[in-house]
């Protein structure tokens, strides 16, 4: 894709299919509890600093507004120019498809990459991910693990600013990722130890922490800082449903079976590849592979497995609900990845095994059938194939049947039942029980 106008012609019809997509997409989706409390809460704060969700949330920055200011940008700013929630939710994936993007920009100052493969690759991600509507709920899975895994990748090479961006989505995005970030740091200092910078680096990544601790001294209503913090962490490690900290399950064998009366029940054969084999399949393969990887990708792979297997364990163990959006954190960081090393210019990876085995990786996350036999078949032709082996065309093949995928999407989206949302109490409180009732009602 060497002639920049093909480039643009590809890329803005992929774009415009993405976007059509989402559009159409957010037409469909029903009222969702999480979509009201984020948007309210951060309707406040951007307007007034004010998190603050009404109803019973626990007042201004309660602990259990979980979707912090990086999750709902787009969808605050649809709800106050166009006061359309269809709008605002079209907004929010605008907004994070944006943020994406100028991510993959910031990713090129450190990595010598091919920036049209990576535009292309990243921005179709979206329709890879399970539950990738989420974005258009305004929660924040999405927006803030896109944020953290740019950041764990310029780590190496500008540690401060990838240390503010960790901690900025983890403390404005979403705190669930503190798992991924310890684990992730830890195995990094231990590996090229690099023991001396913990200090300087704990410094750094407080920066947002003291920022939003600063907002909450001024505006939490349920007493003083310490109390927030108290707080904090009764909500998150003892009393939140999803943590799995505090439970009854005493044998490993309760454990294992733990998903029996979880939301996993009512999973399809799709979701349960995604979801509890893909990550298997991705740790197997970027570990065999990891030794051939230019050396500045390679000191972070232990620590992405690592932290993202962390993760894995804690959902399918420790989690009692499994819910799938939960499963996007370590989902999101394995594809970007693989995405991220087709894309670099200098690659030792050039034999056939590699594009083979993860065209069959990135397989299980299409959404037809069809399209994952065909995408197996041709990358096992090119592998068996005696012409010599050509990346590019792989690669365009890759992304040929990612078009596809977003185009089904579109297919399967127009075959479902649209909502119209009328929001005259809200106009007047959108904090107000009747607003509340009148949005759960639609």
């Amino acid at each position: 894709m060497k002639n920049n106008k093909t480039f643009i012609f590809v890329y803005l019809l992929q774009v415009g299919i993405l976007f059509y997509l989402f559009f159409i997409t957010s037409k469909t989706l029903k009222p969702f509890a999480d979509e009201y409390v984020s948007l309210t809460s951060n309707l406040g704060f951007f307007t007034n600093l004010n998190f603050d969700a009404g109803i019973d949330h626990g007042g201004s920055y309660g602990v259990e507004l979980t979707s912090g200011p990086l999750s709902a940008l787009g969808g605050v700013l649809g709800l106050t120019i166009f006061k359309n929630l269809i709008t605002a939710r079209f907004l929010n994936f605008i907004w994070v498809f944006l943020l994406q993007m100028c991510l993959v920009f910031l990713i090129k100052k450190y990595y010598d990459i091919n920036l049209k493969v990576l535009l292309l690759l990243s921005s179709l991600t979206f329709m890879l991910i399970p539950w990738y509507f989420g974005v258009l709920y305004s929660i924040g899975e999405i927006a803030s693990t896109y944020l953290f895994f740019y950041s764990i990748i310029i780590f190496p090479q500008n540690r401060s600013l990838a240390l503010i961006l960790m901690s900025t989505s983890i403390f404005f995005g979403k705190f669930i990722l503190v798992i991924i970030f310890f684990v992730f740091y830890l195995t990094f200092i231990i590996q090229n130890k690099q023991f001396k910078f913990v200090i300087k680096d704990g410094l750094t990544f407080s920066i947002p922490l003291f920022i939003w601790l600063f907002l909450v001294f001024l505006f939490y209503e349920k007493g003083n800082l310490g109390q927030y913090i108290i707080n904090f962490f009764n909500f998150n490690f003892t009393n939140n449903r999803s943590a799995g900290i505090d439970r009854d399950l005493t044998t490993f064998s309760s454990y294992i079976f733990s998903f029996r009366d979880s939301e996993v029940t009512n999973w399809n054969l799709a979701d349960i590849l995604r979801v509890l084999i893909s990550p298997i399949i991705f740790n197997f393969g970027i570990l065999y592979f990891k030794n051939r990887l230019p050396t500045q990708i390679k000191i972070l792979i232990l620590p992405i497995v690592l932290s993202t297997t962390v993760h894995y364990l804690w959902f399918w163990l420790m989690s009692p609900t499994k819910w799938i959006r939960y499963s996007q954190h370590f989902l999101i960081i394995s594809i970007l990845l693989i995405f991220l090393l087709l894309s670099l210019n200098k690659n030792e990876i050039t034999d056939r095994k590699f594009y083979l085995y993860f065209s069959i990786y990135i397989s299980i996350f299409l959404n037809s059938v069809f399209l994952l036999l065909g995408l197996v078949l041709f990358s096992v032709v090119i592998f068996f194939s005696k012409n010599n082996f050509n990346k590019k065309f792989s690669i365009n093949l890759l992304l040929l049947f990612l078009l596809f995928n977003s185009l089904n999407g579109i297919y399967e989206a127009t075959s479902k039942s649209t909502y119209e949302f009328s929001f005259k109490e809200c106009m007047e409180d959108i904090r107000s029980t009747e607003c509340w009732h009148e949005y759960e009602n639609q």
